[in-house]
């Protein structure tokens, strides 16, 4: 099931906060308090516990410590019953917030809370687990009575120590039910469980074992097949005989379709949009990939694809629900771009030195003249400053203007084709060269997702129309008629594409210009890239990228000025440094310069680190270079290490990044820029979005 959720966030009045900013500072003082007579939780302290962790524990209580801002190298458990139960997560406790809230010890609660620690103990195998003691203590003094306070020093800290025991181990897992079953199946039955013999008891696990036994069953086409579990327990001896017991049931086929809650949206684009295969073997991994493709439609809050109740017999029919969302709308807001630009006609994300300001004024429509076309026209008033973010330059902002118009037709020539039209009109300056244009893009193609959603391949024409205002005089630029065709694929293996935590990313983009006896270029212009994302411990993410960039220029036309015929177009050359490149560098600035040039390539390790679940640390190595040789340069590395920021809002994160050029490894063999020593970074950067 998919569903369209918000996070919402609520704030303190500003006097509470400015309140707050002074308790900071006068520790006797504070926003929250405890109520007279009542002890607050300052601290839960554990003694004993050294398999588990107690920070998957704590999730698990109703008694809470007031929450303190730590330092972690990673994270543990963020929900009860979540794993990892067992990554002990180096940590330092900073300071708490004036306004953070007290806990109120309650003996009743925690009496209730001590049962839940054996239990959860329990579930984790260790059946042997007892509460040895649990003492309480105000600033070292011990308290016998927690229950009334009677004096000003009321922040209790609860003492709990436990003996854990030893757990009890797997000593025998194996699948019944399953003998008449493909010997293939069978097999990888048996290669999804992850508890195995020797290994610690665990519920959770044995429940997921369960879920993943049935998801393999019916991704083989037995979607009334159902997984039982036993499990003999011997305590005495810490053995545990687990059995799953498979009931297949009969070997199924789609049938039809029913669709409900569309309300007057086609149900004929759903059910084709969907794309269930009346007839063919049933496959939980095809219901899925319909759920993902009717969702991407981009009108329903939710979709949920299920078997049709209470049925039986080897034909299984399916109800496809859905929640129609807002399907037309005005907005009407204030924006900012910060650094990162990415054209309304494309799919590369560029970093340049221009920031703006601007009013956004737009209408939505999802359903446009039905058959749940969409329809965007927005228009973009901006002020732009033409420095690195948020750097103001001396002349302050200029004005300028985008307007961009896009259109969508679903199931177009087949069911999961997607016919499209993407416009934008861009005047103001350049962001390289500071003079002002006129660019107006037109894209038109085709998109199609295959492979449960996860590979997009895109075929479309382009024209680009650049146009300089004024004289043309002194200038490394030309205007220019650029039409040209695209190709495009995206593979997204990641577990997340907003957070990735393990996975791989590949992207190529390939475009031929022609000049059609018109155009300024013939050119091939091919960008491949490969990202890759390794989860250790900690929940730490090792994430590394490696691009390419060549533009071959085979003709050009007579007028155009020396750079841009050796170059290429203005908008389409290839640069490099920034947010979203070698941080050691400001953009534009990696390489050859600002003028940009015809062979690139970028490449970036970094550690993600996650300090709290909305902080983050990264730990960087980039390199990289942009050439206005016709070969690529590797002995130009242009390192740059540096140490970066993040906070992740609901949307995208904010990001911080500062990057120091190492010495000795900008040019390898040759001669090296001259480099200041300084401990002031080379370069820094603030922009909204992951790097990569």
């Amino acid at each position: 099931m998919l569903d369209a959720r918000s996070r919402q966030r609520g704030h303190r009045p500003a006097l509470c906060v400015l309140a707050c900013l002074s308790a900071a500072l006068l520790p006797s003082a504070g926003c929250a308090g405890i109520p007279k007579g009542r002890y607050g939780v300052k601290a839960i302290e554990w003694k004993g516990p050294k398999r588990m962790s107690t920070e998957a524990l704590a999730p698990c209580l109703i008694t809470k410590p007031r929450e303190r801002f730590e330092l972690r190298l990673g994270l543990g458990s963020t929900s009860c019953g979540e794993p990892p139960f067992d990554e002990h997560t180096p940590r330092v406790s900073l300071w708490r917030w004036p306004w953070a809230e007290w806990s109120l010890y309650d003996s009743a609660v925690f009496d209730v809370d001590q049962k839940r620690i054996l239990r959860w103990y329990a579930a984790r195998g260790f059946y042997q687990a007892r509460i040895l003691d649990v003492d309480y203590s105000v600033d070292g003094r011990p308290v016998e009575s927690p229950d009334v306070c009677d004096d000003d020093h009321c922040a209790l800290t609860i003492h709990v120590a436990l003996a854990e025991g030893q757990p009890v181990q797997a000593t025998s897992v194996e699948i019944s039910g399953a003998a008449q079953l493909p010997a293939d199946l069978q097999r990888r039955l048996q290669n999804v469980l992850r508890l195995r013999v020797g290994l610690r008891f665990d519920e959770a696990q044995y429940a997921a074992d369960k879920d993943s036994l049935l998801t393999e069953l019916r991704d083989d086409g037995y979607a009334r097949a159902e997984v039982h579990g036993q499990v003999d327990m011997d305590r005495d001896r810490l053995a545990a005989h687990v059995r799953y017991l498979v009931q297949a049931g009969p070997l199924c086929r789609f049938g039809h379709v029913r669709v409900v809650g569309n309300a007057e949206l086609d149900a004929g684009v759903i059910t084709r949009t969907a794309g269930i295969p009346s007839g063919k073997l049933y496959d939980q991994r095809v219901v899925t990939d319909g759920e993902l493709a009717v969702y991407s439609l981009g009108v329903f809050s939710t979709v949920r694809i299920d078997p049709e109740p209470n049925e039986t017999g080897e034909v299984v029919n399916l109800v496809l629900r859905v929640a129609p969302g807002r399907r037309a709308h005005w907005l009407v807001g204030v924006g900012m771009m910060s650094g990162t630009l990415q054209r309304a006609t494309s799919d590369e994300t560029e970093s340049v030195p221009e920031w703006d300001v601007h009013l956004r004024f737009a209408y939505h429509d999802d359903d446009f003249v039905g058959g749940m076309r969409k329809l965007r026209l927005e228009d973009r008033p901006r002020l732009i400053l033409l420095r690195d973010f948020p750097q103001v330059p001396p002349g302050g902002p200029v004005l300028g203007n985008a307007v961009i118009t896009s259109f969508e037709q679903p199931s177009f020539i087949e069911s999961r084709t997607v016919f499209f039209n993407d416009n934008q009109w861009d005047y103001g300056p350049d962001p390289f060269t500071g003079w002002f244009r006129h660019d107006l893009a037109v894209k038109v193609g085709l998109r199609r997702k295959f492979y449960h959603q996860r590979l997009e391949l895109q075929v479309a024409l382009e024209h680009d129309l650049y146009e300089l205002t004024g004289s043309h005089s002194a200038r490394n630029v030309s205007s220019y008629r650029l039409p040209f065709a695209e190709q495009a694929a995206h593979l997204d293996l990641r577990d997340n594409p907003q957070r990735p935590n393990r996975g791989f990313y590949f992207a190529a983009t390939v475009q031929e210009a022609v000049r059609l006896g018109y155009g300024s270029w013939d050119y091939v212009r091919i960008l491949p890239e490969a990202r890759a994302y390794q989860r250790l411990p900690w929940r730490i993410v090792l994430a590394e990228r490696l691009a390419f960039g060549a533009l071959f220029i085979l003709d050009r036309a007579a007028g155009l000025d020396s750079v841009s015929s050796a170059l290429g177009p203005q908008t389409y050359r290839l640069r490099g440094g920034g947010a979203t490149s070698d941080r050691g560098f400001s953009a534009g600035r990696l390489g050859d310069g600002i003028d940009g040039g015809i062979r690139r390539w970028e490449s970036s390790l970094e550690l993600r680190v996650p300090i709290t679940h909305d902080i983050g640390l990264a730990l960087f190595f980039d390199a990289g270079d942009v050439s206005r040789n016709a070969h690529v340069r590797f002995d130009h590395l242009n390192a740059a290490t540096g140490l970066g920021l993040r906070y992740f809002t609901p949307f995208a994160p904010i990001r911080f990044d500062a990057g120091w050029r190492i010495p000795g490894w900008q040019v390898i063999g040759g001669p090296e820029p001259a480099l200041k020593t300084s401990v002031l970074p080379s370069a820094v950067h603030l922009t909204i979005g992951e790097s990569f």
